[in-house]
């Protein structure tokens, strides 16, 4: 009734220049017409935008629902009503309930399934993170038993200084050009590597430098691969990016166990029965009891008209 009240207040209404500016709004049906389902179908309607407004609703679609106070009356059961046949009226309002118990059923079987792929994603990332665990505990056990010298051996200056090490890292860094792994040097026996990363657009954006575990496993200078600034610093990368292991390790564990700790609770709801199974069954077969009566019943009312034609045609 909000809208239709509203009329009056629009621009242009020229009654407000009398009476006050008070306007007068009168409502009125009209018996044996389809009056009092307009004002139910009003009713939904202003009640659907209010559950827009504040909320209140998940569903962007009008429902007209069944016949109570806050959701008025459909159509199906108005026609129900009309007929005088009680029987299509409990049918349009199992009909109803069985809709909305699908809905519901329906959202059951997509949270089950949605717990079930989780559970097999997150097998997965489990077996995927205990691998990755096994190959740093390779490297990190590799690099703690090694007994030689762990310093940066280039292999284009092997008898340089650490200084000039450096100086030959930062020279790599500003004229090598290629997408491929290359092998720099050494240190504690692993290869050290250099990568070039390019943008989207094909332009260079910088190399980045990495150390390759016993596993197989490249482990980056830094975070953006990219070398410190000083020279010293560049030469001693390899010994920061393999001092990271220990660290990333706890990392795959705590993976691990929080995606343990998740498949438990994903497990009661695909192990959960759907509580109201046997309401949603019961409700069809009244339902297909209700349809068979209203059968018969047109059958009966159909006879009498029938034999009522038949006798207009002998007559005649």
């Amino acid at each position: 009734m909000e809208q239709r009240n509203g009329r009056a207040i629009r621009k242009g209404n020229t009654v407000k220049l009398w009476g006050g500016n008070v306007v007068d709004v009168v409502i009125y049906g009209t018996e044996k017409t389809l009056d009092a389902y307009k004002f139910n179908l009003l009713k939904n309607k202003q009640m659907f935008i209010n559950q827009i407004n504040n909320g209140t609703i998940a569903v962007r679609r009008i429902d007209e629902g069944g016949m109570d106070e806050d959701s008025g009356m459909n159509f199906a059961e108005f026609v129900a009503i009309l007929s005088g046949n009680n029987d299509l009226l409990n049918k349009t309002k199992l009909d109803n309930k069985i809709m909305q118990l699908e809905k519901e059923q329906a959202i059951f079987k997509k949270e089950r399934i949605r717990a079930e792929r989780k559970i097999a994603a997150g097998q997965g990332e489990i077996e995927k993170a205990k691998r990755t665990e096994a190959n740093l505990m390779r490297d990190l056990e590799y690099i703690n038993s090694y007994n030689g010298t762990k310093a940066t051996l280039l292999l284009s200056l092997p008898q340089a200084t650490t200084e000039e090490v450096g100086r030959e890292l930062h020279r790599i860094a500003k004229t090598y050009r290629n997408e491929a792994y290359n092998t720099v040097g050494t240190y504690a026996g692993l290869n050290l590597l250099v990568r070039s990363e390019y943008s989207i657009d094909g332009t260079f954006d910088r190399n980045t430098f990495f150390v390759e575990g016993i596993s197989g496993l490249k482990y980056r200078c830094g975070l953006s691969g990219a070398l410190p600034l000083g020279f010293v610093e560049s030469a001693q990368y390899p010994h920061g990016a393999l001092s990271k292991l220990p660290s990333l390790i706890e990392k795959q564990q705590k993976a691990v166990e929080r995606i343990e700790s998740e498949i438990p609770t994903l497990q009661d709801i695909i192990c959960r029965q759907w509580s109201k199974a046997d309401e949603l069954s019961r409700l069809k077969q009244e339902c297909k009891e209700l349809q068979h009566r209203i059968d018969e019943s047109l059958k009966e009312t159909g006879q009498p008209q029938a034999a009522k034609h038949e006798a207009i045609a002998e007559a005649a």
